[in-house]
């Protein structure tokens, strides 16, 4: 069942109203929730087993390079977002995944209290530098799944994280929150198709990561009556590179869900090498990013 009493955590066990309109909506946002887990089959977070020691091991490298000028330019469209649709409303907030803190640090400068969560201590330790200078920030080394606080928030955010990637997240998210909860992740197909071209020639054909894009919350939201937004932008980029730092990076990828062997280097290299001029390499990305509000019951 979809639609909880509010309880923290949802125990699944909510029950419906008998009158057919409420019965209509519930269905209707159950048939929206197989939808969204249908499309999520097809990621590869899904598909293969997560080891919490290698996701940590990944982050951690990830970290050092993490930022870059194109991903602030993001975060302050996205701050620009949540302005306009009124996301912050003050008081304590939740940010799920901070990793590095750059959202962290701007809701920092609107909130009374920031609590940071993420499993990389190598994100950690560069959110720490960037809001050392901030005093209403705290940083905190757990995973979402086992989070359980003391108390409620006024803003639940969550930005580009893996793990808020069903509804049971969306409504922990929800009993969490006294107020707004806001869910920022990529729509649709965004990104480039190497990495998936990649999956078909190691024989996982049809990846997607489909499943990340918010419009499937929001449906399920939206057929519940909790009035959700949803706001989007597109953002084109071009990198240059060695194709060797791009042959680096994409084994870094792969080997976050599986053993990389001498064979998956090899057809990672193959591919890299067809789409670039044998030294350089030009990664081509058009992406959408999705902005989803709504008001906690």
């Amino acid at each position: 069942m979809l639609v909880c009493n509010g309880s923290f955590p949802p125990d699944g066990n909510c029950e419906f109203s008998n009158k057919p309109a409420e019965m209509r909506r519930s269905m209707a946002a159950e048939e929206w929730q197989d939808i969204w887990e249908m499309a999520n089959s097809h990621s590869p977070y899904r598909t293969f087993p997560m080891d919490r020691q290698r996701l940590v091991q990944h982050w951690n490298e990830v970290s050092k390079d993490y930022d870059s000028e194109s991903m602030s330019l993001i975060d302050e469209r996205i701050w620009g977002l949540l302005e306009d649709m009124s996301v912050v409303p003050g008081g304590n907030a939740l940010d799920i995944g901070c990793g590095t803190g750059s959202l962290t640090s701007m809701l920092a400068s609107e909130c009374s209290h920031v609590l940071g969560l993420d499993i990389s201590p190598g994100m950690l330790s560069v959110a720490k530098e960037r809001c050392s200078s901030l005093n209403n920030v705290e940083l905190l080394c757990q995973g979402w799944e086992e989070f359980l606080p003391e108390r409620r928030f006024d803003l639940v955010f969550s930005s580009f994280c893996p793990a808020v990637d069903d509804v049971r997240s969306v409504m922990r998210m929800d009993a969490m929150s006294d107020g707004t909860c806001c869910i920022v992740s990529l729509g649709g197909s965004s990104g480039d198709r190497l990495a998936f071209d990649i999956w078909e020639e190691l024989g996982h054909p049809g990846m997607s990561m489909e499943g990340f894009d918010p419009i499937f919350p929001y449906r399920i939201l939206k057929e519940m009556d909790r009035r959700p937004s949803l706001r989007r932008f597109d953002v084109h980029e071009e990198t240059e590179m060695a194709a060797e730092d791009m042959v680096r990076h994409l084994v870094r990828y792969f080997s976050l869900f599986h053993e990389v062997d001498e064979r998956v280097k090899k057809v990672i290299a193959d591919s890299v090498q067809r789409r670039s001029d044998g030294r350089r390499f030009t990664l081509r990305e058009d992406r959408t990013v999705s902005v989803l509000k709504w008001t906690a019951i």
